[in-house]
């Protein structure tokens, strides 16, 4: 008996916006797309598919498949086979009760690495019916819909490992996890997750894996990490970065000498800290000093204080005096004003004027 289940859901935004969709019919784009590509959505017997042959004319569909209702009813099922000798046939899984549902999607223009978290429940019941596929609901306290923008924090191919040099699903609508693999996902959404009720949920369906070593298996191996993508995204906020303070710190981080740094040993962008902040450029260098950057384009007041943080947050990371010359604070910018500047030299920060 298997006791959590990943599930592969078609994309589905119906009310989405800012928590994903998966709770209503799709917009037309989304049923054109999926009819075209999605297996289900291409069976004559859907209700999406009729709506699109009839040129989206007549009765819009109302709940016309297991996504569409995912958020409201909160349960899933194994499927049914589609072609073979069994076609038409239900899918049977050995689940049970207070396992974890993780609920798994494409975003549009995803590729399958790309996939990602949208949601999970406690299994509360299983039903094995005969003749119909096995269905597996939630219970009633358990469950999380995630907002949008978290959601597209999580890769699920980060806790899945498969043979394959590319993440591929294949066949089929379940993926079986593991303990050790369950636990490393509720520890990385409870870092993520923002609402308080989520932290306490998954705090008390931690409970359940006390005695559970955290697995660290996992596929892809990024240059970016997890922690490194999510800071990164709080740093720019949903934006994200802009293309030129980007090409600056590139550019800074391939030319230190630019900025009075020699013999370097190495750098580091992006580089995270315990307490989540992140400095755009971490150089250190081979006399045991290191020099954090803050990059600015166009106001780079704020810039200074958040070097000032960098500063103290890498002596803390040392076990360095918060004060110690072994860490440097630099500031660079395409325009530096003179009131900057003096508020620079108070609080020994080092400041340059590149334009790139």
């Amino acid at each position: 008996m298997n006791k959590h289940v990943a599930v592969k859901c078609t994309y589905n935004n119906g009310d989405e916006g800012d928590f994903v969709g998966f709770n209503g019919t799709c917009s037309e784009n989304i049923i054109k797309e999926n009819t075209k590509n999605r297996v289900w959505c291409k069976q004559p017997e859907c209700l999406c598919k009729q709506y699109f042959n009839n040129g989206f004319k007549g009765e819009r569909p109302i709940n016309p498949c297991l996504e569409s209702t995912l958020f409201k009813d909160w349960r899933f099922g194994a499927g049914t086979y589609h072609s073979g000798k069994r076609q038409g046939q239900p899918k049977k899984a050995n689940l049970e009760q207070g396992g974890i549902c993780l609920l798994t999607t494409r975003f549009p223009g995803d590729k399958e690495e790309d996939r990602k978290i949208i949601g999970l429940y406690r299994i509360g019941k299983v039903s094995n019916n005969k003749n119909e596929e096995t269905k597996f609901f939630a219970d009633n306290t358990h469950r999380i819909r995630l907002p949008l923008d978290e959601a597209k924090q999580l890769f699920f191919w980060d806790y899945y490992s498969i043979n394959s040099d590319n993440p591929r699903w294949g066949t089929g609508l379940l993926r079986y996890l593991d303990d050790g693999q369950v636990k490393k996902i509720l520890l990385d959404l409870k870092q993520t997750v923002q609402s308080v009720q989520y932290k306490e949920i998954l705090e008390e369906l931690l409970a359940d894996y006390s005695g559970i070593s955290a697995s660290e298996k996992g596929l892809r191996k990024t240059t970016v990490s997890r922690k490194k993508r999510i800071a990164t995204k709080r740093k720019y906020g949903a934006g994200g970065e802009g293309e030129n303070h980007k090409k600056l710190k590139e550019w800074v981080a391939n030319h230190p000498e630019a900025i009075g740094l020699k013999n370097i040993k190495k750098h580091e962008l992006e580089h995270v800290f315990l307490s989540g902040d992140t400095v755009d450029i971490l150089f250190e260098q081979i006399n045991s000093y290191d020099a954090v950057v803050e990059i600015e384009t166009t106001v780079p007041l704020p810039g200074c204080h958040q070097a000032i943080k960098y500063r103290a947050l890498r002596c803390a990371e040392r076990l360095l005096p918060l004060d110690s010359n072994k860490v440097k604070a630099i500031l660079v910018a395409w325009n530096i004003a003179s009131e900057v500047k003096r508020f620079c030299k108070q609080y020994n920060i080092e400041c340059y004027e590149i334009k790139k």
